[in-house]
């Protein structure tokens, strides 16, 4: 054999390993790609039932928010006619204690004290 025959069985040798080993690499590869395919799957049908589910919470949330909204408009309203009711009921209230304790110094017959003996009024902030 002369040396061309012995590189060329060496160059051939060479270029079957190399063959062999980018099969094995192209074997492990479609391997693995069918496994990132299968994982891709289950990824998409997880995230389709994670959002249909994140959709519902939605929806109850927007339901919850609308409730809420009403319940807050009710009690604003609630809170006005408490305002527009209490300051005459308040000041009723006041003139009748008034008038009640006038009647009863008068009948008891004591006269009102002097202005200088009488305690200063206050004054209410909730005018």
């Amino acid at each position: 054999m002369s040396t061309s025959d012995v590189l060329a069985v060496v160059a051939a040798t060479v270029v079957t390993i190399l063959v062999v080993a980018l099969a094995a690499v192209l074997v492990a590869l479609t391997r693995t790609l069918r496994d990132l395919r299968a994982t891709l799957n289950v990824l998409e049908h997880d995230a389709i039932e994670m959002l249909g589910d994140a959709r519902a919470s939605v929806e109850d949330a927007t339901v919850e928010i609308d409730r809420v909204e009403r319940l807050v408009t009710s009690a604003q309203r609630l809170g006005d006619a408490k305002r527009a009711i209490a300051t005459p009921v308040v000041k009723a209230m006041a003139f009748g204690t008034g008038v009640s304790r006038a009647a009863q110094r008068l009948r008891e017959g004591e006269a009102p004290p002097p202005r200088s003996q009488r305690p200063p009024r206050r004054r209410s902030s909730a005018s």
